[in-house]
């Protein structure tokens, strides 16, 4: 029994002497945070529609790295989603003094712009992004629309008419076509653009029949067709 103990004893004095050369540190209960990992989290609750939890990480982010673009950019949208507009154009603002040719923050600024009825400040974000990229048809849509409610109906026809020959798929390029020409008083192209639209999205029917820059069509009969037809 004894001759147990002195070898249990000895067992205990060799795993001492190996804890002596370890360095000494503390236990930690949780992986070191930092500004990515903030914004990694952001993301998925952004991704499940969380925003106020996304807002949430994303601060933290910017806290831990006020030059991240990616965390202010994210923020934004966020905000924009949660109906916080101010707050969202502040962060847009940030996100482009630090990196001022980010077309996707220039375009998502002006629809903020466009949705506050802000059409100058608009078309100024929207006229950025269009020279960092000249084939962006999304862009190219969001100016016309810009142009449209503005009172400029040529302007953006043409914005309209060009981003559905570069993606002729592009249904919101067709129907944007045809409010624009419609308030030109072209009937056969509103008429053409607005088959284009209804081919490729149906849906665009319900969005058309109550549509005020579609009255100029008033009771056309091949307007009224185009409604049946794609209704049905």
């Amino acid at each position: 029994m004894e001759q147990a103990r002195t070898r249990q004893a000895d067992a205990f004095e060799s795993i001492a002497d190996v804890l002596v050369d370890v360095p000494a540190s503390p236990i930690r209960t949780q992986a070191a945070r930092n500004a990515e990992s903030y914004l990694d989290e952001g993301n998925v609750y952004f991704n499940v529609g969380q925003y106020g939890l996304a807002i949430e990480r994303y601060s933290r982010a910017v806290e831990f790295d006020p030059t991240l673009v990616a965390a202010f950019y994210n923020r934004a949208n966020a905000r924009t989603r949660a109906g916080d507009y101010e707050a969202a154009l502040e962060d847009y603002d940030v996100a482009l003094r630090l990196q001022p040719d980010d077309a996707d923050a220039l375009n998502n600024r002006g629809m903020l712009h466009l949705y506050r009825s802000s059409y100058d400040a608009a078309l100024r974000d929207f006229d950025a992004a269009i020279r960092i990229d000249p084939t962006d048809t999304t862009v190219m849509v969001n100016r016309g629309l810009a142009y449209l409610h503005s009172g400029d109906a040529d302007r953006a026809s043409r914005d309209f008419r060009e981003a559905a020959r570069l993606d002729p798929t592009d249904a919101a390029a067709h129907y944007g076509a045809a409010q624009a020409q419609a308030q030109l008083g072209d009937i056969r192209g509103t008429l053409e653009s607005l088959r284009q639209a209804l081919r490729l999205d149906p849906g665009y029917a319900r969005e058309a029949a109550a549509d005020p820059k579609l009255a100029p069509l008033g009771a056309n009969p091949d307007f009224l067709r185009l409604l049946r037809e794609s209704a049905g």
